[in-house]
């Protein structure tokens, strides 16, 4: 009997969920909504509940074991005039101006090196131009106040690993693809093992292995010569993918990952879920790595925050001994099947 892959549900994220929200409520929706996605694609979300100033939408994460699946996504959109109080961004193109501020239940940064500044509220920039992307696409005109809340934010963060972050009194609102991919989920393993075992059987002989979407987007760019068949998507399953790779008897692995995957790499880490392993930069010293007195790495949770610390210099040849390490952890796992790893910045640029 032939083997097949689990089938796993997708969901959305809380930045989607904002989206339909926010759609909803201008256009005075109370079924569903359709919203337009980073990468072009459309998305139906259904709408919880409508009043006169808002909307709201429920997070569904789909089959991943998501804390944040059932909040109730909460957005008021009103026209204003003059200055609003609270103001953490500002969106605007074509007519349309957002004043976008976090309400109850939306974390606030108090660390650098995230997506967003200290003190202001955890909404990311995608979920920002999806934002407007959508409300622009429905017709909205003219200047806007836009709240996000969640009634339950502060409850689920304590799951979350935002406290960890430095994100306090809430969750994120988050999305780079729109999509939940149910990577944490131990049937996603077994969906990689199958993926890879077909990409072997259909002939190919060197596959790439990517964590998410823009290290997805980028690998699709700098090496066009893959097909969609050779790009694999893993999430936090690092090891299972490429032990499998080797069993599948792949002459070449490619491995694409951002700084935090890749000092998990280098530390050894089988599933780098947040939950599973936690960034402990103390561990620098074991890859050769000796910072400046000046920097003091005991509360910092991530490869942003130390960017944010070091110059660019200094930054770049902690990464290149942070690859090395994590280059040969890889090495050791794949056998004889080569590797290649290529590492990007969060914006998709090529870093090593």
């Amino acid at each position: 009997m032939k083997d097949s892959a689990p089938t796993l549900r997708t969901g959305f994220t809380t930045g989607s969920a904002a989206t339909a929200a926010a759609v909803a409520a201008y256009l005075r929706r109370s079924n569903s909504v359709g919203i337009i996605l980073p990468n072009g694609g459309t998305l139906d979300i259904p709408v919880a509940r409508l009043w006169e100033k808002g909307a709201a939408v429920i997070k569904d994460g789909g089959d991943d074991p998501d804390v944040t699946s059932g909040c109730e996504i909460c957005v008021e959109l009103t026209e204003f005039v003059g200055v609003p109080a609270d103001v953490d961004y500002i969106e605007q193109a074509d007519g349309l101006e957002l004043v976008i501020r976090g309400g109850i239940g939306v974390g606030v940064a108090t660390r650098p090196g995230l997506a967003v500044p200290p003190g202001k509220a955890a909404i990311n920039p995608a979920p920002r131009k999806m934002l407007l992307t959508n409300l622009l696409k429905a017709g909205c005109r003219g200047r806007y106040l836009l709240t996000i809340s969640v009634p339950s934010g502060a409850i689920a963060a304590v799951e979350t690993m935002n406290p960890t972050l430095g994100i306090k009194d809430g969750i994120s609102i988050l999305g780079n693809s729109g999509i939940v991919y149910p990577y944490s989920n131990a049937a996603y393993a077994a969906t990689i093992v199958l993926m890879l075992k077909s990409c072997a059987a259909g002939g190919a002989r060197h596959v790439a292995l990517v964590t998410g979407n823009r290290s997805e987007s980028a690998v699709k760019r700098d090496f066009p010569e893959f097909s969609d068949e050779q790009i694999i998507r893993i999430g936090d399953f690092i090891h299972t993918a490429v032990k499998s790779a080797k069993k599948s008897n792949f002459e070449h692995l490619t491995v694409a990952c951002m700084p935090g995957k890749l000092f998990k790499y280098a530390c050894g880490e089988k599933n780098t879920h947040a939950h599973n392993s936690k960034l402990k930069l103390s561990r620098l010293s074991d890859f050769g790595v000796f910072l400046p007195q000046s920097v003091n790495t005991e509360n910092m949770d991530t490869m942003g925050e130390l960017r944010t610390a070091l110059n660019a210099k200094i930054y770049f040849e902690v990464l290149e001994k942070v690859y090395a390490q994590a280059y040969r952890v890889l090495q050791e796992w794949a056998g004889s099947t080569s590797v290649k790893l290529l590492l990007y910045d969060d914006k998709g640029e090529r870093l090593l």
